[in-house]
C-alpha cells in the first residue's frame, strides 16, 4: 500500500537514522544530538568515526561541515530497531488507512449501539419482542 506523507514523516522522525562514517571529525565542532562512536576498523573499512544522526536537518548540517572541512566521509540511512516500529511502519500497510480504517469501524459500531439503545426506549417493541420470544419456547 501506498504510504501518504504523514506516514513518510513518521517514518523519516521515529524510525530512519543517518549514519556518516568519517575518517576524522571536525575541528569546529559537532551539533548536538550527534552521537560519536568508534568503529572497528575491519568492518567499516577506513572509517574511524560513526556518527548517529536522528534528526535529517542535522545531518545535512553535519555534511555541510564535514564539506567546509574537506573531510571525506560515507553516509547510510538505516532503520533502527525499536518497540513502536510495527505501529508506526507495519509492514506493507500505511499508519494513516489502518487507523481511519479502525475509526470509521468504531463510529459505525457506536451508531449500531446508540441504535439499538434507542428502539430499546419503545415500551411497545420491547413487549412484542418479549411476546414473541415467549411463542419460541
Amino acid at each position: 500500500m501506498q504510504l501518504t506523507k504523514f506516514d513518510q514523516w513518521l517514518k523519516e522522525r521515529f524510525i530512519y537514522e543517518t549514519r556518516i562514517f568519517t575518517m576524522r571529525l571536525p575541528e569546529d565542532g559537532l551539533p548536538r544530538g550527534v552521537r560519536v562512536e568508534p568503529t572497528d576498523q575491519t568492518s567499516q573499512g577506513a572509517y574511524r568515526h560513526k556518527l548517529s544522526i536522528k534528526s535529517q536537518k542535522k545531518a545535512a548540517k553535519v555534511i555541510v561541515l564535514l564539506k567546509k572541512n574537506h573531510l571525506m566521509y560515507a553516509t547510510h540511512v538505516v532503520e533502527v530497531k525499536h518497540w513502536y516500529n510495527k505501529r508506526i511502519a507495519p509492514e506493507g500497510l500505511s499508519f494513516t488507512y489502518r487507523w481511519t480504517l479502525r475509526a470509521i469501524g468504531l463510529l459505525i459500531l457506536a451508531s449500531f449501539a446508540w441504535g439499538v439503545y434507542l428502539l430499546m426506549q419503545n415500551v411497545g417493541l420491547v413487549q412484542t419482542l418479549k411476546e414473541t420470544l415467549r411463542d419460541f419456547e
